[in-house]
């Protein structure tokens, strides 16, 4: 966790910093700063660097999680009470949750854009730690335009500081135009950053982290011939790995292991420095001793759906899902299905303190990537993308499938899509594999879901709008220049 131990990290934290649950998050633009003052030396750009870190820590570890699993199939939509507009698809602009999401990208690329309008002027010991700090800023503004780009759609371009009144006037460029912008951004990062960061900077953003995004990017908008490449680079670096175990993915003793190519860093001990996630996934009054004022299961309250989905031998289901648990009063809830995926490692007295990291991206997700890649571009029976898909089975102790099973692309497009649901359930990756998939397939799988007799019997329709959120009310407010998304 050495990134989060780094000295200034906490004067940035009270400098730059806001806290993940306030709702209350306003685009308040950072030239507000003296920042003329504040950026000169190596380590003013090292605490702001880790001010753009501590904004992804905030919003990885709440509200953003919290949404992408609510709209999702892998979430009851009736037992999820605190997420309910989200699962039920009765959000609106208005929606708190969908302000947070919004606003902490935003928070997080003001800060990459004040780093990024002053470093070159900065005073450095040399040239190559000023550009590898500089393509670690253009990797994290990179990520967040392309969060921001396929879960809003197109964006107003800011890639320098501006005033209040100033970005009040910047309309909305296309989807495709902020992809193009994020592209730049991850392709500068990955020319820029080092294999691997060790040491003091553990857990920093690297060439493979830049690369694997921009390959998550470019399968968004199928540019296959485009991921290709990355994604072989990135197999091929014998520093990264899968581990032998799945359970060893979600260990804080394996934290920035050989399995992961990006995370965010928590810790534990350093005031609310540590993962939030951990304690809103754990179910109320269980491990009373380590939780005291118990979790909040029915945050995000696991569907039957996913769970039905897992093969009875497959390890990750027991690992990912508990089916009920006795409370500090011994009385049994057998129903209500949890995820418990977070919660296996060592956990601090402080609930809210858990230092286990969050992946953005791990090396499994990659090899599927890849198998994905294969396959869209040719199906080959029994080809490599079967050898991928099967590497990845395997460790969960599935059988091996062949062509005799999957006779075909779109066989074997949805095999791959149901094994990156039941390999990242509970990681926030389910709605985004829904909405690449397009309005049709995308309504296909929702409709089915919805239609569960515990979902509502169909009482609800997915209406294809939802595969992009609304704009917030409080920024269209702000910005007359930006337009809807149809549908709100």
């Amino acid at each position: 966790m050495n990134i989060c131990n780094l000295l200034g990290l906490l004067m940035l934290a009270v400098f730059l910093g806001f806290n993940a649950c306030n709702k209350d998050l306003e685009l308040t633009p950072e030239s507000a700063y003296n920042t003329e003052d504040f950026y000169q030396t190596i380590n003013d750009f090292r605490q702001a660097l880790f001010g753009a870190y501590g904004g992804l820590r905030s919003v990885h570890g709440f509200d953003y999680p919290m949404m992408m699993e609510s709209l999702s199939d892998n979430v009851n939509t009736l037992q999820n009470t605190t997420n309910n507009p989200l699962a039920r698809f009765g959000f609106t602009p208005g929606d708190d949750r969908i302000l947070g999401v919004w606003a902490a990208y935003w928070s997080v690329i003001n800060r990459t854009n004040n780093i990024l309008d002053q470093i070159d002027g900065g005073e450095f010991p040399n040239e190559e730690t000023r550009a590898i700090m500089k393509g670690e800023t253009q990797f994290i503004r990179g990520y967040c335009y392309f969060q921001l780009g396929w879960i809003f759609g197109g964006l107003p371009l800011i890639d320098h500081v501006m005033t209040a009144e100033e970005i009040a006037t910047v309309a909305r460029s296309s989807q495709a135009e902020t992809f193009a912008f994020a592209v730049a951004d991850l392709e500068a990062a990955a020319a820029a950053l080092p294999e691997s960061q060790g040491g003091d900077n553990l857990g920093r953003a690297t060439r493979y982290a830049a690369k694997a995004i921009l390959a998550r990017l470019h399968l968004f908008t199928q540019n296959y011939d485009a991921a290709r490449p990355l994604l072989e680079e990135i197999l091929t670096y014998d520093g990264l790995s899968p581990f032998e175990q799945f359970s060893d993915c979600f260990l804080n003793t394996r934290d920035n292991g050989s399995e992961h190519v990006f995370q965010i860093q928590y810790t534990s001990g350093l005031n609310s420095q540590g993962n939030p996630l951990v304690y809103s996934l754990v179910p109320e009054n269980l491990r009373s001793d380590q939780f005291p004022q118990g979790g909040r299961s029915t945050w995000l309250a696991v569907s039957n759906d996913l769970y039905e989905a897992y093969d009875t031998t497959d390890v990750r289901r027991d690992f990912t899902i508990q089916k009920g648990y006795a409370t500090a009063n011994n009385v049994i809830d057998s129903l209500t299905l949890l995820f418990i995926k977070y919660a296996h490692g060592t956990v601090p007295p402080n609930n809210l303190d858990n230092d286990v990291n969050l992946s953005i991206v791990r090396i499994t997700d990659v090899q599927l990537m890849y198998a994905e890649v294969l396959n869209e571009m040719e199906y080959i029976p029994d080809g490599e993308a079967f050898m991928l898909l099967n590497t990845v089975r395997g460790r969960a102790g599935l059988d091996t499938l062949t062509s005799a099973e999957i006779p075909d692309q779109q066989a074997f497009r949805d095999t791959l899509f149901k094994e990156r649901r039941l390999e990242f359930a509970g990681e926030a990756l389910r709605w985004f594999d829904i909405v690449r998939q397009g309005p049709e397939r995308a309504a296909a799988i929702m409709n089915a879901f919805l239609a569960r007799e515990e979902e509502g019997g169909g009482s609800l329709t997915f209406d294809p709008k939802y595969l992009l959120m609304p704009i917030p009310d409080s920024e269209m407010r702000t910005n007359p220049a930006l337009e809807q998304n149809p549908g709100y």
